[in-house]
């Protein structure tokens, strides 16, 4: 049968394309219509709709949005202006120009072709976005007097980037990932991928360094504060690290107790899903009066009643053991709450004051600039060791037990540095005070500032880790753990070789989600005088400047994208390959 429809000279006569044109209900325009986009799926004419959107959204934002503010102040209110009202030669019109070629480019049937060329565009409008309009400004601002009404005071006028400049970012960045979308599909392999990818950024960065974008006032602020954002970024990081690694540390042996016992996991379940519906505001009121009172007291006071609730506790589990046989049913569930408070007494004392002294002590050593030089040493310590673990599975001749040992004793010298600057930390948070004159405040705990924040992040990151540690550990396959049995594996074995490998990919995404998480809920940790970039975003929501919210949120977002991509390195690097197999 042929099909009575001509494309681009060809006649179409695959019969996975051609349709009766006769065919009841279906118009011979209609028909040929439906044949024709077949053709054009088949042969991969297809357009790449991702570019598409791409273009569509930059060039929709140049050609009706305002690209650029000019103020005569921080504060006051300015003049916007659009990109066709930049004075000057045609290269700002080209911008528009360039927005609109992706959506020719999306129609090229050479995918291969078509996705290098996207990926150059897309690098190339991200770049022009900021560049561009940074010369403008600089224009702008040599004529600034002229540009407002007569009676005007103009004094430090600044430019403020407009909705334009974010519509030509985001669309540029769409127009990149679809052209990385193409290239995947041609089976381009991930390092010249991961250059095309980076490319544009990397401009930006070089850009940034040499003070060409410094026309825009979010950068004149940057040059104002730049000592006070990498101090309060400091804090957030270490406010994120410390809460998720002591989140990960109960959750997961929260998440461990209640996929083990029946009787807890409904209690464990709820408890820490309430925390989590409890709003960041509330719960630092409520933490406010017990912080403060617990700081005014002495620490050997403190310890003498962790050692008597602790020896009570004990005691308590003891009994209950030996007479659980004894005990009737419909008290069981009463018991093991009294049980679980009994415990949660000493245990939820022991760690507010290791969570504190420890952000203290975090904080301490990353705030010290003498110690940059060690901790950057020690960071890379850790961080080269999945790396080498990673190239371990990926060539067979670095399994030799040599590079093993290399590794281990990395991580072990890493570990001994980090351990070295902890003490030193340690020792100067506590100062030289007697211990008898020592009370808690002197380890970091109070009713404002950084106790209240560092406990509630750290209850905020149990409901993720608990979940997916419970979820993990119960959907391990039960026939599993029977042959590790019949093998003569023991009980913690079974648990490290066999379930925790299994649920690894599971508590990491647990993981992932928590310190995403956290990262937002940090910055409202300012409120309570925890510092952190909260404060900027407050003192910007405060005097009305965008600028200010932008210097808090952007280095934020940057920390969470940044975290979720090492997340995702840690879990690949240390996810056996054969699970990785089983998940796709």
């Amino acid at each position: 049968m042929r099909c009575p429809v001509k494309f681009a000279g060809h006649l179409l006569q695959d019969k996975s394309v051609c349709g009766r044109s006769d065919a009841p209900g279906l118009s011979p325009q209609l028909s040929k219509s439906i044949i024709l986009s077949k053709f054009l799926e088949k042969e991969g004419v297809i357009s790449n709709r991702i570019a598409i959107l791409g273009s569509v959204i930059a060039s929709f934002g140049f050609f009706f949005l305002p690209l650029l503010e000019i103020k005569p102040n921080r504060l006051a209110s300015g003049i916007q202006i659009n990109l066709f009202e930049l004075e000057g030669d045609l290269r700002y019109e080209l911008l528009f120009a360039l927005a609109l070629v992706p959506l020719f480019v999306a129609f090229q049937s050479n995918r291969g072709r078509r996705g290098w060329a996207l990926v150059v565009l897309g690098n190339l409008l991200m770049v022009l976005t900021l560049l561009l309009p940074a010369n403008a400004a600089t224009h702008l601002l040599d004529g600034a007097e002229t540009l407002f009404e007569e009676g005007t005071r103009v004094s430090n006028p600044r430019i403020f980037t407009s909705t334009a400049i974010a519509f030509g970012l985001l669309g540029g960045y769409i127009v990149l990932f679809g052209g990385l979308r193409d290239l995947v599909a041609e089976k381009v392999t991930a390092w010249p991928r991961m250059i095309a990818g980076t490319a544009g950024i990397v401009v930006i960065l070089i850009l940034l360094s040499r003070g060409t974008l410094d026309s825009y006032s979010i950068l004149v602020e940057f040059s104002q504060r730049g000592e006070t954002l990498g101090q309060r970024f400091i804090e957030h990081f270490v406010f994120v690290a410390v809460s998720l690694i002591a989140g990960l540390i109960i959750g997961t042996a929260l998440g461990l107790w209640s996929a083990r016992e029946e009787h807890v996991e409904d209690i464990i379940l709820y408890m820490v899903g309430i925390i989590q519906t409890i709003p960041s505001l509330a719960l630092f009121g409520v933490l406010l009066v017990p912080l403060a009172r617990l700081g005014d007291q002495s620490v050997t006071a403190v310890f003498r009643f962790f050692i008597l609730s602790l020896i009570l506790g004990v005691v308590v589990l003891i009994v209950t053991r030996s007479l659980h046989s004894a005990i009737p049913d419909r008290l069981r569930p009463w018991v093991i709450i009294v049980k679980f408070f009994t415990m949660a007494i000493p245990i939820g004392l022991f760690a507010v004051l290791m969570i504190t002294f420890g952000f203290e002590v975090v904080l301490n050593v990353f705030v010290d600039e003498n110690r940059h030089p060690m901790l950057l040493l020690i960071l890379a310590g850790f961080m080269l060791n999945p790396f080498l673990l990673w190239l371990s599975q990926r060539n067979s001749q670095m399994n030799h037990p040599y590079w093993r040992y290399a590794r281990y004793g990395l991580l072990i010298a890493s570990g001994i540095g980090l351990l070295s600057l902890v003490f030193e930390g340690a020792t100067e948070v506590i100062g030289t005070k007697a211990l008898e004159a020592l009370t808690i405040r002197d380890l970091g705990v109070s009713g404002i500032g950084t106790a209240p924040a560092i406990i509630a992040l750290t209850l905020y990151s149990l409901l993720p880790v608990v979940r997916n540690t419970y979820t993990g550990l119960k959907n391990v396959d039960p026939a599993v753990i029977d042959s590790g049995m019949g093998m003569g594996m023991t009980p913690t074995q079974i648990l490290f070789q066999i379930e925790l490998p299994l649920a690894f990919p599971v508590i990491m995404a647990g993981v992932r989600n928590a310190g995403i998480s956290l990262i937002g809920i940090t910055a409202i940790a300012s409120i309570i005088g925890a510092g952190a970039l909260g404060d900027f975003i407050l003192l910007g929501v405060n005097t009305t400047s965008i600028d200010l919210i932008l210097l808090g949120a952007i280095p934020a977002i940057i920390l969470a994208v940044l975290f979720d991509a090492l997340m995702q390195l840690l879990e690949k690097s240390f996810t056996s390959p054969g699970i990785r197999r089983l998940e796709q």
